[in-house]
């Protein structure tokens, strides 16, 4: 063979088959390599007629990929990826996990709030709230000697901290069953922790701005919304993060 007609080293053919590849490898192993494997011999071969018809190598490579196409048109099933429902178990118990465990994380945190700040900044009412004579009693009747603003307060303390730790040992069962859920069928990279990273920005958006109302009224009731922010808030990072570096090799240029 003459040194013209040799390929060229990492030239344009061999980029286009590596951002193919990247493409294809979330999609199912047998179709996606023998796609790879077409058209690597289809480009090569149409390169070599070029070549052959006194074009550079360089060119030769260029002139094939145009007439092949663009990697979107040639994978069109990217566009539209088929996949089974089994690979969305997984990602959707362990996002269910994590999102339960903060919860329990934040109801231990209510209760640190609670024992330092007392039951009212963890449970209290708002400004204006009123209980009938019958609701006073059902509260007062744990606690003799308070009021009934501050019996409720106790009682919702409880009820805040005992349902979210209950949330959290849901969490962690979830989180067992996840460990052993198959891994045949993943999601594209990075989409779960972009999930888990938008849910927990939201909630900690949602629960900051509670517990900002209730600091500008009083601060009852600003622990219970002031904890589930502070535990939202960091998972939102790192799962952010996760998702960054997950989707960093897609988002290098080639």
């Amino acid at each position: 063979m003459r040194e013209h007609e040799s390929p060229i080293a990492e030239g344009p053919l061999d980029r286009y088959l590596d951002e193919l590849f990247v493409a294809l490898r979330h999609g199912e192993a047998p179709s996606a390599r023998r796609l790879l494997a077409e058209t690597e011999a289809h480009l090569r071969e149409c390169s070599a007629r070029l070549r052959a018809q006194g074009m550079d190598p360089e060119s030769a490579e260029r002139e094939a990929i145009r007439r092949f196409g663009p990697i979107e048109a040639v994978t069109p099933a990217l566009r539209s990826p088929r996949l089974p429902l089994r690979a969305f178990l997984r990602p959707a118990v362990g996002l269910a996990a994590a999102g339960a465990i903060a919860v329990g994380v934040s109801g231990a945190l209510s209760e640190l709030f609670g024992r330092l700040w007392g039951a009212g900044f963890v449970a209290g009412d708002l400004p204006g709230n009123a209980y009938t004579a019958a609701r006073c009693a059902v509260y007062q009747a744990p606690y003799p000697g308070l009021d009934c603003l501050h019996a409720a307060a106790e009682h919702h303390w409880g009820e805040v901290v005992e349902y979210r730790v209950a949330l959290g040992i849901l969490g962690l069962l979830l989180l067992l069953v996840w460990r052993f859920l198959p891994k045949s069928a993943p999601l594209p990279s990075g989409l779960a922790p972009t999930l888990a990273a938008a849910a927990f920005f939201l909630a900690a958006a949602a629960t900051g701005f509670e517990a900002l109302n209730a600091a500008l009224q009083g601060w009852g009731g600003a622990g219970a919304w002031l904890s589930a922010a502070a535990v939202s808030l960091p998972l939102a990072v790192a799962f952010g993060l996760i998702a960054l570096q997950r989707l960093r090799p897609r988002l290098a240029p080639a």
